[in-house]
């Protein structure tokens, strides 16, 4: 159990700070490019994606890459700890 939730504290904090890094860059991006800018991309991005909302495929897809993400760190962590096991014994 401890390992599963490792896991999953491990899968969120990556992809936090994944998610925080794209937003920290497009902020510098469009500080250097200007309000102009800023304003048409967001322009462009809601006649793109708010006219038809699709946000249920977003959460899906990041909850998805979450739950990968955590089974492949817990099964890495379970084979560290098998690993220490054995060597202990």
């Amino acid at each position: 159990m401890k390992v599963k939730i490792v896991s999953e504290l491990i899968s969120v904090a990556t992809i936090g700070t994944l998610i925080g890094l794209h937003e920290h860059r497009m902020h510098e991006k469009y500080h250097q490019l200007g309000r102009e800018a800023w304003l048409s991309d967001k322009s462009h991005y809601f006649d793109k994606y708010l006219v038809n909302p699709s946000s249920a495929m977003y959460s899906i897809i990041v909850f998805s890459l979450y739950k990968i993400l955590a089974i492949v760190i817990a099964k890495g962590l379970s084979t560290i700890a098998e690993k220490k096991a054995k060597e202990q014994c």
